[in-house]
């Protein structure tokens, strides 16, 4: 580099080479550093620290000096002042590097003492970077589903002649023929406030050509069905020992009937086999669940020649296929079955066996009936340490029998629990009812057992010259279902 004095014009131009001047440099050297003067942490990048120089060009010591101009004139006084600032360009060059020497040390002093903090801050950076990027990498957790299902289930509903004469009587102007919504009055709130909730309908619908009728062969007027579904009631059975009452081409009618309702599961009547290994699923608060039915009996009957219509009769291999098919397509599996011995207040052998099988199979609840008497709750235990709720009766919800004990039912309550991909059965509660008519079969109501009082007592029909009173019944509650699954007045 030359220095900018020498040009051509210059006078006093002396032809000998002169040693280059430093560049002039500013207050700090070219110093090329990958640190950041500024101490704001945020601005702090990661750095390997490395700094390095930049250095003037070097000139070719093998190429000539440059050319004067011709125009340049040349005397001793101009050649005695240029060696007296080559003088004076050498002692600048010591005195700029001494500057540029300082500076450097002094920047480099500098950075190293703020080399712990600037790692401090890097290290902290990257922390915070690394933590950021597992946060937003990271897949996040699965919400874990919690959800319940509160579930209400009643025993038979069999409508006798009296039955159906008191809904004649109960009409109201504009509504239908027969009005049987006054039975269920008192236990509608919890039917129609429980998510779900089942009954098993023992009379037949199989329409008015049948002719309406009760024991032995039943058959009730259809409006049965949807003061029912006004009732709350959302799952129906008619898997039980009158089905057949009205014959195939009768229960095909009833079946029909009940499937062009909206509002209302029925399990049980199958118009096919196909149709009985097609598992009825409800699918309520995220919880699938499935309700398969069994009867032990249709009294004799039997399906007529040449009809697909099948019927679920309690068979070890018929409830294996259903539970294995419940399993695939639901989180939870109940079980309606109709079995036992009627008028005997504990579960028969045969009972017992089916209510360990289906528990073996991964059953959640059974739900009994048929006996005409509440039988005992228990839980079961499944070959692979399930629990398995076992209502095995619920007694009568509506009928006319001869004993007061025919007269007492049980409203079973519990919650279908989802916690994650668990599910259970959660506070099971049997609440005792009464099934009470007066004089001649009429005027029948179904009441809680703790409302039932003397006065009702004392207007039971004495038909068969047996009466019931609040205490006797009560007690046949204490004495068949255990004290875990009654409200406090019962235990």
């Amino acid at each position: 580099m030359m220095d900018n004095n020498m040009n051509n014009d210059n006078p006093n131009y002396d032809d000998r080479p002169v040693r280059p001047e430093p560049p002039k440099r500013p207050k700090n050297p070219r110093i090329k550093s990958n640190i950041n003067d500024n101490n704001d942490s945020a601005n702090v990048q990661p750095t390997n620290q490395t700094q390095t120089y930049e250095a003037p060009a070097k000139r070719d010591p093998s190429a000539p000096p440059s050319a004067p101009d011709n125009k340049t004139k040349r005397t001793s006084g101009g050649k005695k002042n240029n060696r007296g600032k080559k003088k004076n360009n050498t002692v600048a060059v010591v005195i700029a590097v001494v500057l540029v020497l300082c500076v450097a040390v002094t920047v480099i002093i500098a950075a190293s003492g703020r080399n712990s903090k600037i790692n401090k801050k890097i290290d902290e950076y990257m922390e915070s970077s690394s933590a950021a990027l597992t946060e937003t990498t990271e897949p996040p957790a699965p919400e874990k589903i919690q959800r319940t299902v509160s579930f209400a289930a009643v025993g038979d509903n069999i409508i006798y002649q009296a039955g159906f004469t008191d809904a004649k009587n109960r009409a109201v102007d504009g509504g239908r023929d027969y009005n049987f919504a006054p039975l269920y009055t008192d236990i509608k709130p919890v039917i129609e406030n429980a998510d779900l909730a089942y009954i098993n309908q023992e009379t037949q619908m199989a329409g008015e050509d049948y002719g309406y009728s009760d024991y032995p062969q039943f058959n009730s007027p259809r409006d049965l069905a949807y003061d029912l579904i006004e009732t709350g009631f959302d799952i129906v059975s008619t898997a039980n020992n009158h089905m057949l009452d009205m014959g195939t081409d009768g229960l095909e009618s009833t079946i029909n009937f009940w499937n062009s309702l909206d509002g209302v599961t029925l399990v049980g009547g199958y118009l096919s086999e196909e149709d009985f290994m097609n598992i009825r699923v409800i699918e309520k608060n995220d919880i699938k669940i499935a309700v398969i039915a069994f009867t032990y009996s249709t009294n004799g009957y039997t399906v007529k020649e040449g009809s697909d219509i099948y019927i679920p009769y309690i068979d070890d291999d018929d409830i294996k296929r259903q539970m294995e098919a419940a399993n695939k397509v639901s989180d939870v599996q109940l079980v309606s079955i109709h079995w036992g011995i009627e008028n005997d207040f504990e579960p028969s052998d045969d009972q017992k066996h089916t209510a360990q099988l289906l528990a073996d199979l991964g059953a959640d609840a059974i739900i009994g009936a048929h006996p005409h008497v509440i039988q005992p709750v228990e839980w079961l235990t499944g070959k692979n340490g399930n629990k398995t709720l076992c209502i095995y009766s619920l007694g009568d919800l509506v009928a006319v029998m001869m004993r007061g004990s025919n007269m007492l039912g049980g409203l079973m309550t519990f919650d279908i629990v989802r916690d994650g991909n668990e599910f259970s059965i959660e506070n099971p509660l049997f609440t005792p009812l009464v099934c009470h008519f007066g004089p001649s079969y009429y005027n029948c109501h179904i009441y809680y057992l703790k409302d039932f009082n003397d006065d009702l007592a004392d207007t039971f029909a004495n038909v068969y010259g047996v009466t019931a009173d609040k205490d006797d019944l009560a007690d046949i509650v204490k004495d068949t279902v255990s004290p875990e699954f009654l409200p406090e007045e019962f235990k």
